[in-house]
């Protein structure tokens, strides 16, 4: 690992002081290379645990509990308690949860009453064992020195003196030497980072169990992208069956009972990790006739323990054009909120449609579909609703509301921080500007998501006769376009507009906006945002109103006519029986939603926005944003292929653009004149000199026009596509003078692919337990 590889913190919320729709449990903003490693120690990293969570958190009663562990882990086969006979006042040779090697002690307990219980109930097998091997050295697959005190891995890792990953992990647990509303609160947080760098390291994961052990006392926590739900502490001597019941429960439980996706798996024959797909354009199928599409790399995995928790593959599926050819795919999970109006497919057929070049070519949008909590037998959408209404009373508590989505794109891009030139790099941007204009023009979409990570970068291949977009050269002298573009034409890569998942689409035209509707009434807290407000937003269940606007689309079959229907009730009446079914790819849309953005590059205006406060979401927004990637990158390389050192890095970079909550900081810093001298300009290493110009001239366009007045924010006419176009055509020849990639610098497609495609316990024929049960999978 080389001295700039950076690790992701968790996003946060929003202090309670600020009151906006935003929130900032979002994708991470900055790749993992060019983050603090410090953000991932404890002293920063469970702070953010802290805010990101606490308004998420579940504790529930004893009755709860009981009534959750029944239904997740039926007990039916495995323990059923003895009402005649006395109670076990203690259990023998349960360890003491302190001293030198205490977790050794509990992993071993635990491993003694599997065996026990195998031996004396019988119809399980104990294909898992609890070890302390994680509690003395930090486990592998992240850049965090993290330590679980006991995990639980499969028996087929059997050489436990080699280093151990975090993808060996099923589950995890902490021990404290008592149980007090102290500890209870630590190991809580201190669980929590650690699930979250778990989930991290499987990117066929999406919740998990977290085991704690304070003294004699159990508790079970469930993480998933909806927030998380702690049984009560039970003492394990008066409640044994409890402490049975948790403990055979998650070490025999299915893995798919556990947080794996069943329809990510491993195909022993191809040795090949595949998903299952619902579209039958796919020419590949597991052994049940199911299609699938062979997964090649892992691109991107998001580091947030809550929310979208998207994980971004390349695959590969047969080209239909040819006997032998491949084609390369996209294909991406994200857990979406279903009140959101519309998907990124939807939004992607509008803009094929309108024969926009530069953004992803929709292929297959899908719902994806797992088994039922309750009724392993039956496939349903997978939701974060079903853990949540399996509690007998939920009591109005806040979770995020979420449906696993799945998106095959094409084609393949990188990131831009590829650039090899600063020719290259604005001639991107030009694109990037030419791409938004098109999306609005002839889409009527606009974006509103623009950040470094969905800026990219694909190959240009003249012989398939890919068109280029030299629209910005039309202002120019004809002698000058004509030199460009001959120079253009040479240049492999163009921008490329990625994660269209925030679009919306528009109906002005003449103005590139669409205005935020006036909330109805106030919010109830900066955690109960107005139903419309973005994806990741908690949900809080309305006390009334039946409206559409309001309601989440279910799925009601109609048997007569072999058919399903979509019907609309309130979210208070969202229970476990009810499937969520949303409107994928090129189905009919329904209505638009507000506005939305990413902190570190999110406009000025947005981020002075409130609840109280509706605004317009116009192009200018956008535009802005792509100013600020622009300058940041020019503070985040010394060259191409070369970021900052570290301590160069916090000086700037990490002070104002690597920021994860609202801050008006970077722009009243841009906006000041020695600000701008000494924070910024002064960090541009000469290599981005050459662009000081341009970025003064967006800087004095964009920036400095704006202004706080009587409690509104203004600001001048917003700059408009053709003028940001006319600024980036500085295209001197001293700018096309490429910078070769270093042999060991990775491609930015590729930043976290520590995480090679791999099921969980993989053993050395290929096979693994993940593998095993995703035999049971079936298509949606």
């Amino acid at each position: 690992m080389s001295e700039t590889r950076r690790a992701i913190p968790l996003g946060v919320k929003p202090p309670t002081s600020h009151t906006t729709p935003y929130t900032l449990s979002r994708l991470q903003t900055v790749p993992p290379t060019y983050r603090k490693k410090s953000n991932w120690y404890r002293e920063k990293m469970d702070t953010l645990v802290d805010n990101d969570t606490q308004d998420l958190h579940w504790p529930l009663s004893m009755p709860e509990s009981r009534h959750l562990l029944e239904a997740i882990f039926p007990d039916h086969g495995i323990y059923k308690r003895n009402n005649q006979r006395e109670p076990i006042e203690q259990w023998q040779q349960f360890p003491s949860c302190q001293g030198k090697n205490a977790e050794k002690d509990i992993a071993g307990f635990f491993n003694d009453v599997l065996r026990a219980a195998a031996e004396v109930i019988g119809g399980f097998n104990v294909r898992r064992k609890w070890h302390a091997n994680g509690a003395t050295a930090p486990l592998k697959g992240s850049d965090a020195n993290r330590k679980p005190d006991f995990i639980l891995l499969p028996l087929s890792i059997l050489d436990l003196s080699r280093e151990l990953d975090w993808r060996d992990v099923i589950v995890f647990g902490e021990m404290k030497s008592k149980n007090t509303t102290d500890t209870l609160r630590k190991s809580y947080i201190e669980g929590a980072g650690k699930t979250a760098l778990l989930l991290y390291a499987q990117d066929g994961r999406h919740s998990a169990p977290y085991l704690r052990m304070l003294g004699h006392y159990i508790v079970l926590t469930f993480f998933d992208r909806g927030g998380s739900l702690s049984t009560a502490a039970f003492d394990i001597h008066d409640n044994p069956d409890f402490f049975l019941h948790i403990l055979l429960g998650i070490s025999t439980a299915p893995i798919e009972t556990i947080g794996f996706d069943e329809t990510v798996f491993w195909d022993r024959d191809d040795k090949k990790k595949k998903v299952l797909v619902a579209w039958k354009g796919s020419s590949s199928e597991d052994d049940k006739g199911n299609p699938t599409v062979s997964l090649e790399q892992l691109i991107f995995i998001s580091d947030t323990l809550h929310s979208c928790g998207t994980t971004v593959w390349a695959g590969s599926m047969k080209d239909p054009t040819s006997p032998t050819a491949q084609r390369q795919i996209v294909v991406k999970d994200s857990w979406i909120d279903p009140l959101r109006k519309f998907t990124e497919g939807s939004m992607l057929a509008k803009l094929n449609d309108a024969n926009v070049e530069g953004v992803p070519r929709l292929i297959h949008e899908q719902q994806v579909q797992g088994p039922h909590p309750l009724r392993a037998e039956m496939k349903v959408n997978m939701s974060t609703h079903f853990l949540r209404r399996l509690v007998s009373q939920s009591g109005g508590r806040q979770y995020q509301l979420r449906v696993l989505s799945r998106l095959l794109t094409e084609p393949l891009g990188i990131q831009i921080m590829a650039f090899s030139s600063l020719v290259q790099l604005l001639i991107a941007f030009l694109d990037y500007v030419q791409i938004h204009k098109d999306a609005i023009v002839k889409a009527k979409v606009l974006h509103r998501d623009i950040s470094l990570l969905n800026l990219l970068l694909v190959i240009w291949d003249a012989s398939r006769g890919d068109s280029h977009r030299l629209d910005f050269l039309d202002h120019l002298p004809p002698e000058t376009c004509e030199h460009l573009q001959a120079k253009i034409q040479e240049i492999p890569y163009r921008g490329f507009l990625a994660d269209w998942g925030y679009a919306v689409p528009i109906d002005v035209p003449q103005t590139e906006a669409y205005t935020t509707p006036e909330p109805e009434g106030p919010s109830t807290s900066p955690s109960t945002p107005h139903h419309d407000a973005p994806p990741t937003s908690p949900i809080s269940p309305p006390n009334t109103s039946t409206s559409v606007d309001n309601s989440v689309p279910i799925r009601i079959p109609v048997p007569s006519e072999g058919t399903d229907r979509v019907a609309y009730i309130a979210l208070s009446e969202l229970k476990d029986v009810h499937e969520i079914m949303l409107s994928m790819g090129r189905d009919p849309l329904p209505d638009r939603s507000q506005p939305s953005g990413t902190w570190s590059w999110m406009a000025t205006e947005l981020v002075m926005a409130g609840a109280a406060k509706p605004i317009t979401h116009t192009a200018g927004h956008d535009l802005e944003s792509l100013f600020y990637v622009l300058l940041g990158i020019c503070v985040l390389f010394d060259e191409p292929h070369r970021p900052k050192p570290e301590v160069k890095l916090a000086e700037c970079f990490d002070v104002y653009f690597n920021t994860f909550e609202p801050s008006l900081l970077k722009t009243t810093t841009i906006q000041s004149k020695m600000g701008w001298s000494y924070n910024i300009i002064q960090h541009i290493s000469p290599y981005f000199r050459p662009l000081v110009p341009l970025l003064n001239v967006l800087r004095e366009r964009i920036v400095l026009p704006m202004d706080f007045v009587d409690d509104s924010f203004r600001s001048d006419s917003p700059i408009t596509h053709d003028e940001m176009s006319q600024a980036l055509c500085s295209l001197n020849d001293q700018f096309w003078v490429p910078h070769a990639s270093p042999a060991h610098a990775k491609e930015p497609a590729d930043y976290n692919s520590d995480h090679d495609v791999r099921s969980i316990a993989s053993e050395p024929d290929g096979s693994s337990e993940l593998s095993d049960a995703s035999q049971s999978a079936h298509t949606p």
